[in-house]
């Protein structure tokens, strides 16, 4: 279900007040709100496994919290798997990746740390955890 265009726009600002705050750290890779984040960041976490690893996830955490709330998530909103977050996964890096490594180019001297596994978050964690 797309959202509508208020919900958008309501979204949008949100961000954009978000990003114009001294210090913030946002999740997500949509394309659509790298515009407003990207001219204000200091560095960029791209969080970027392979596809199958992806829908492993998917459906490990569809199967953990089926017809419960993630902690991590808002209230009364059930964990849910359909076909067009399936059909988002699948055509990722064919679609959506593009746009990103396009904006990314656009801002050359943002750095850009790029994860591919579970053990590059890990190593990455520990090494922030140390003070490295």
């Amino acid at each position: 279900m797309e959202a509508s265009a208020a919900t958008r726009q309501e979204m949008l600002a949100l961000i954009s007040k978000a990003a114009a705050g001294e210090r913030w750290i946002m999740d997500g890779t949509g394309p659509k709100t790298l515009p407003l984040r990207l001219p204000r960041a200091h560095v960029v976490i791209w969080m970027r496994p392979p596809r199958w690893v992806s829908l492993l996830g998917v459906f490990l955490r569809w199967f953990a919290y089926w017809k419960k709330t993630r902690p991590d998530m808002a209230d009364d909103c059930p964990e849910k798997v359909d076909l067009d977050f399936l059909r988002y996964i699948w055509n990722f890096e064919r679609r959506d990746a593009v746009e990103i490594e396009m904006q990314l180019a656009a801002h050359a001297d943002l750095p850009v740390l790029v994860l591919k596994s579970h053990a590059e978050t890990a190593l990455l964690l520990a090494k922030i955890k140390r003070g490295h």
